[in-house]
């Protein structure tokens, strides 16, 4: 992190762009993920006016025909060319180094500090449609948009703007271009502590606010957990953290009326933990449901620790209970035929509840595992220790989890 050309109180980080981007692709931020949210965010605004007038007045494209003209153009295309204006204003910047003026500087990045917001859309479509036309991008329109869309996101979520800006920069980058975040004015402030203590702190509480503020935006949000390429391990631990307080809450509320929304979340919680072992672990779909059952939780197992290979189970089933009182016999029986009825397809199942379970339960358990399989039990002690000490689960299943389903 430091080295002898910073002074000893800087905290700082080096890296290539490439390096760059890699953390915020696991962060779940990455390129991919960018374009995925951006074109779910996209409108027709500014931009869109600014190209119906120029193909009606340079080519006389009917104003219908020039809006669905422009709607054409992937989402992809447009964060490329800003992407490219963005690598020509830095290469510009970079020749004239100590000369540049403000007005060399990147657009978008220019603006993005701590103390700092972008642009109002209107005047960041305009900067970027006159810096693409002078950068020769081959669509500035498209670049307009792109800068117009974020800037109007800027305003509801500052901490999602901020990496996905950073992603369309660096994609555009040559990938060992150095990257060197300098935290220390922050760090400075925090007398008495550690340098490189507050530099892991700022990662860690970093990840955090990016979750807290993806939550509060539920259609992004919703765009960015159903990425296919996922998610990163600490956005979901912070995504289950959030969901375990709100479950707490709503079971010390004591009202009857929000039990199945005490269901839901529970689901949501052990999905999340779920997808902290991506793509070991891949949940297929939550609510699965047959003409004859449904399955709170299917998950295919890519497992590769010899514990899970020796199961033989290429399917998890997921049963989640959000109760009062403690299931029973009964409820595992019901929960046991779901396993058993998948055959060779799953050996593995794992029953979820807040409540806890009935000792004979727990004494039935042993039964199962003669040859069926395995049936785990969790309860909410266990969800708890699991999400404040950010355990793999399955290492908790493997260790803990094991010597419950032994009857111990």
């Amino acid at each position: 992190m430091d080295d002898d050309s910073y002074p000893s109180d800087q905290v700082h980080f080096e890296g290539k762009a490439e390096e760059a981007l890699a953390n915020l692709s696991n962060a779940g931020i990455g390129w991919h993920a960018t374009i995925n949210a951006y074109s779910q965010m996209r409108f027709n605004g500014q931009a869109a006016g600014m190209y119906i007038a120029h193909a009606n007045f340079e080519r006389n494209v009917d104003w219908n025909a020039a809006e669905v003209e422009f709607e054409k153009i992937s989402p992809e295309i447009d964060l490329v060319n800003l992407g490219k204006l963005m690598a020509y204003q830095w290469r510009k910047g970079d020749r004239q180094g100590e000369e540049a003026s403000e007005d060399d500087s990147v657009i978008l990045l220019r603006d993005l500090n701590y103390d700092g917001s972008l642009p109002n859309s209107g005047n960041a479509a305009s900067q970027a449609f006159r810096d693409a036309q002078e950068a020769g991008v081959d669509n500035p329109f498209a670049a307009a948009r792109a800068a117009e869309v974020l800037a109007v996101l800027d305003r509801d979520a500052p901490l999602l703007v901020w990496p996905m800006v950073l992603s369309v920069f660096l994609q555009h980058l040559p990938s060992d271009t150095p990257i060197v975040l300098d935290i220390s004015e922050a760090a400075a402030e925090r007398q008495g502590v550690d340098p490189h203590a507050y530099a892991a702190q700022y990662w860690e509480d970093s990840a955090e606010s990016l979750s807290s503020t993806a939550q509060t935006l539920g259609r992004l949000f919703g765009v960015l957990s159903a990425f296919d390429s996922k998610l990163g391990r600490d956005f979901w631990f912070a995504r289950a953290a959030d969901i375990l307080k709100r479950l707490n809450s709503l079971r010390d509320s004591g009202d009857e009326s929000s039990t199945k929304e005490r269901g839901d979340a529970l689901e949501s919680l052990f999905d999340a933990l779920m997808r902290t072992e991506e793509p070991e672990l891949q949940v297929i779909e939550k609510n699965f449901r047959t003409t004859e059952e449904e399955i709170d939780i299917l998950a295919s197992n890519g497992l590769l620790d010899p514990f899970w290979l020796a199961h033989g189970s290429p399917l998890i089933l997921v049963e989640c209970k959000n109760w009062t009182s403690k299931p029973g016999v009964p409820e595992l029986r019901i929960f046991e035929s779901k396993v058993r009825d998948r055959g060779a397809l799953c050996k593995i199942g794992i029953f979820v509840s807040t409540s806890g379970f009935t000792k004979t339960f727990l004494k039935r358990l042993k039964k199962f595992q003669s040859a069926d399989g395995i049936i785990f039990a969790v309860d909410g002690a266990d969800l708890d220790q699991i999400v404040t000490s950010k355990l793999r689960l399955t290492d908790w299943l493997r260790t803990s989890g094991i010597r419950r389903s032994l009857g111990e």
